[in-house]
């Protein structure tokens, strides 16, 4: 491979190719931009966030910023599957159970933030869980919604690549940022086999962003974790059995949906060690394991006790757990997205590409520089 030496030059450069990098590709491409997206790993990798077959799709949120961004980002999840021809999203429903400790307080607040958007809820009771959902007998209250549900996340990924090379946007993969360069003009990114020139850059690098924006801005507290994930197989019939996606209020966090091959993933939400992303183990934490097993054998007699497989992911996180979504300079960043990000990707990568493009954003919630904000009786989004 021939060194480029600095004779190519982008309107933008996207540092990361998981899902948001993919999306501000795409949405700057159909604008016109010329767009370069370089990523240190293969397409498809999983050494980050964005790998994997499914996440949740939810509308219901304490935070009504989050209700709002979640509806404009179904709506853009609609769109992709028009221009792609695609079906991503299966709407299975999506039910949270409340809190053992605390009660209901949350729930209700979740309730009254999705009726401001005439979002219809529903309450159910232990019983009527189960009598819905065969296989599920929560401990506790539930709120249920029906445009919830998951999206095909490795399909999402190719999908959103292959509308932005249609495009014209330029992919590399394999391509190692070592440096990022401000100049008088734009801004000079360095790999381990050349250089380019753009006049913005987008960093979207998810785990590795802290290393990317040294020298250029800072995210205080901004934390990496290995957070692991169980696959169970449902019993009997159950397999067939529609299973909607669920989130336990109490602590710890818990998630679950359900996978193109029949299984049902459940993990915990932000319970896992800080890593350094290129020094992880990829091993699973024994005593986490074991609560997170326990807790599926008694809230849902429908699974297997026993997981057939697990997997791994990285979390990249603010302390606040928001989003960082703002400009500084020529650099647009799009991090702190891990953990319940993936859901919001085409809105977020909207948002990104009108930053790129020095469109500026009227109370941005999700500024570098933010006040912090209370959010419902538990202060979880």
């Amino acid at each position: 491979m021939a060194l480029n030496t600095g004779g190519d030059r982008y309107d933008v450069i996207v540092v990361g190719a998981g899902a948001c990098g993919l999306s501000t590709a795409w949405n700057l491409a159909r604008r016109g931009r010329s767009v370069l997206v370089l990523d240190r790993f293969t397409a498809g990798h999983d050494r980050g966030s964005s790998h994997g077959t499914e996440r949740i799709v939810r509308l219901a949120h304490v935070d009504p910023i989050y209700v709002s961004l979640a509806l404009d980002a179904l709506d853009g999840w609609r769109e992709i599957e028009r221009h792609s021809g695609a079906m991503l999203i299966n709407q299975t429903g999506a039910i949270d159970l409340s809190d053992e400790s605390a009660g209901d307080a949350e729930l209700v607040e979740m309730a009254t933030a999705c009726a401001e958007f005439g979002i219809e809820m529903h309450w159910l009771a232990p019983r009527e869980v189960a009598n819905r959902f065969p296989g599920m007998y929560p401990h506790t209250s539930a709120l249920f919604h029906s445009q919830g549900g998951t999206v095909r996340a490795a399909e999402a990924l190719r999908v959103l690549r292959g509308m932005g090379q249609r495009l014209g946007a330029v992919f590399r993969y394999a391509a190692r940022v070592v440096s990022i360069e401000p100049t008088s003009d734009g801004v000079h990114v360095s790999t381990l086999d050349g250089r380019y020139q753009a006049s913005t850059v987008v960093i979207a690098a998810g785990a590795w962003a802290s290393r990317m924006l040294e020298g250029l801005a800072d995210l205080p507290g901004y934390r990496v974790t290995q957070e692991q994930l169980a696959y169970f197989r449902p019993t009997g019939d159950l397999r067939q059995s529609p299973w909607p996606t669920f989130i336990s209020r109490t602590t710890p966090r818990r998630y679950g949906l359900t996978t193109p091959d029949g299984l049902v993933k459940v993990a915990e939400h932000h319970t896992g060690p800080v890593v350094d992303p290129d020094d992880r183990s990829f091993e699973i934490e024994p005593v986490t394991w074991q609560r997170l097993c326990n807790w599926v054998g008694e809230t849902f007699p429908g699974l297997e006790p026993e997981p057939v497989n697990f997997s791994t992911c990285l979390y990249a996180s603010a302390p606040d757990e928001d989003f960082v979504l703002d400009r500084v300079g020529n650099v647009v960043i799009g991090v702190g997205l891990s953990g319940h990000g993936f859901k919001f990707v085409p809105e977020i990568g909207r948002r990104l590409a009108d930053l790129a493009d020095g469109i500026g954003w009227a109370g941005n919630p999700f500024a570098l520089q933010r006040a912090p904000r209370h959010v419902g009786a538990s202060g979880h989004k």
